[in-house]
């Protein structure tokens, strides 16, 4: 049975994990569902926020304004009647500068997979029309995820709703089930929450069921980003470019997001290796390292 204080499901994080009480996941799960119906309402204010993105000239944009302002409201259920601190979630301080190295590092391959299909193929690289317009609408997009999508969700859906889920699972199951099945609910929830946009976009039946799966890879990828490096910083950093690559030239080849996946892959490949060499110098287990051992 699990006690108010239970093994973290990442690396790298504080050894004992506060466990939320069930109204706080409750709460937000309701919030969660709330904001996605609303966002795909008419009630829903898209002409006053894109009047406001126009007239800042992209730099508040109608995803940054809307991003932050429900996110506001997620990040104090998490860490009010949540009961987590911004260590229980992954916001570690001394992670930020290896996160924004990998992150302009995996930036650079999606350049150079561009580049080397200029190369190959004889054309000629342009700059990306975004550029042209001004700032705000190149930068504007990025600053919206760093700020607010990828910030939150990774927090919410990686930091937060995976690792309670877990501990909720390990009364009933091993550490390495519990881990598998609290992932895949927990990103399950992430990839619903999308429905209602999706919906009031025009997506039904196969187109429906394909996004949705993606979204559910997608949050996979990077829970094991933040499993296997223990920085959920990085997974905000990839999640960010997945969503806005903001190239400085247009795309050429393979959209730049595959260049993104290989790079995120390689990373999980690289550290989980490590990880695995250390448990084995130890003698414990790399897979649930904290429930072996706690986290470092």
């Amino acid at each position: 049975m699990d006690t108010p204080s239970s093994p973290r499901p990442h690396p790298d994080t504080p050894a004992q994990l506060h466990r939320s009480p069930t109204r706080a996941m409750v709460l937000l799960g309701l919030w969660c569902c709330t904001a996605a119906l609303w966002v795909a309402s008419p009630l829903f204010p898209l002409h006053a926020l894109r009047e406001l993105q126009g007239a800042t000239g992209g730099w508040l944009s109608v995803t940054l304004t809307t991003a932050v302002g429900l996110g506001v409201v997620q990040l104090a259920i998490v860490f009010g009647p949540g009961r987590q601190t911004p260590l229980d979630v992954g916001w570690r301080p001394r992670a930020i500068v290896p996160a924004l190295i990998s992150t302009v590092a995996l930036w650079a391959l999606m350049h150079a997979g561009t580049l080397a299909w200029s190369l190959a193929n004889g054309t000629a690289l342009t700059p990306a029309p975004a550029w042209a317009a001004g700032a705000g609408v190149a930068l504007g997009p990025v600053l919206a995820q760093l700020l607010g999508v990828a910030l939150v969700e990774e927090t919410v859906f990686r930091g937060y709703l995976w690792p309670q889920v877990v501990l909720r699972l390990r009364s009933v199951a091993s550490a390495r089930i519990a881990w598998v099945l609290g992932l895949l609910l927990s990103q399950a929830w992430f990839a619903a929450l999308h429905v209602p946009v999706l919906l009031s976009r025009g997506l039904d039946g196969s187109a429906l069921a394909s996004t949705l799966l993606m979204l559910l890879f997608v949050g996979l990828v990077f829970a094991c980003v933040y499993a296997a490096t223990g920085n959920l910083w990085l997974a905000v950093g990839g999640h960010a470019l997945g969503n806005t690559p903001t190239l400085l030239v247009t795309p050429q080849g393979p959209h730049p997001t595959m260049w993104l996946l290989a790079g995120l892959l390689a990373i999980v490949a690289v550290a989980w290796t490590r990880r695995v060499r250390a448990a084995m110098r130890s003698g414990q287990s790399a897979w649930m390292p904290d429930a072996a051992r706690g986290a470092a």
